[in-house]
């Protein structure tokens, strides 16, 4: 018997680090400036992944960071598939059908739109209904993202023309502007220039327009399965500022 145990404890011991598993859970973010970013170290930070990191740290939930595109985010979170949460979601309410939902870490500044300097089409508007009835115009939405409840009504209610930029990342978006193949998209106005000097280009290359009738910016969220408990959800909600 004690030979049987020291044969297990052998093989257990020379076991590739791979196989052994974490129970921690999981944080899904997607990097993307000013939200979350990965730097040299390693270590995630941002304006949705510095507020999360410290609720988790404040509660004394162990977790683990894990960079997975939006999509896949949703689909793991909705089938319940994982212990895990992800960052800066917007609350809908199809999404709280199968997410619970923290209290809210981050609020955006207004949504305005980017599109290519000169582009007096875009730049006529001066309310975000009367940019999306504009039918002339095609409007580039990232496949699977919300836009936050307002801008979501509008485009079911206006059916824009629409571009579907599938897994593309906000270079690739820029680019789909500046080729033609969209007029413009929406972000958040504290987004806007990060991703357009991160992708290397100059400001003056892009219009940043204002609407006014856009309302205060979107609440983000955490948006946890339902294999985290509630107990776990409320301690998080107890320290989140």
């Amino acid at each position: 018997m004690l030979r049987k145990f020291f044969i297990l404890f052998a093989i257990l011991g020379f076991l590739p680090q791979s196989t052994i598993v974490d129970y921690s859970l999981q944080i899904f973010y997607e990097e993307r400036i000013p939200y979350a970013v990965t730097n040299e170290t390693g270590q995630v930070s941002g304006l949705t992944a510095s507020p999360t990191a410290n609720a988790f740290q404040k509660s004394n939930i162990d977790f683990v960071w894990k960079k997975m595109p939006f999509n896949r985010q949703l689909q793991t979170i909705k089938y319940n598939k994982k212990k895990a949460c992800g960052i800066g979601w917007f609350k809908k309410p199809e999404r709280e059908e199968f997410a619970i939902f923290s209290e809210p870490i981050y609020q955006d500044m207004p949504s305005i739109t980017l599109s290519k300097q000169g582009n007096t089409s875009v730049a006529k508007h001066e309310n975000a209904e009367s940019l999306l009835k504009d039918k002339s115009l095609k409007l580039l939405v990232k496949d699977g993202f919300s836009y936050g409840r307002y801008i979501d009504v509008l485009i079911e209610k206006h059916s824009p023309a629409r571009v579907v930029a599938v897994g593309s990342s906000n270079l690739q978006m820029l680019q789909m502007i500046l080729s033609g193949r969209a007029d413009y998209f929406f972000v958040s106005e504290e987004e806007a220039e990060e991703i357009i000097t991160s992708a290397g280009y100059s400001l003056q290359v892009f219009q940043r327009q204002r609407y006014t009738d856009m309302p205060p910016g979107n609440k983000r969220y955490i948006a946890c399965s339902q294999r985290v408990t509630d107990e776990i959800v409320d301690r998080l909600n107890d320290v989140i500022e």
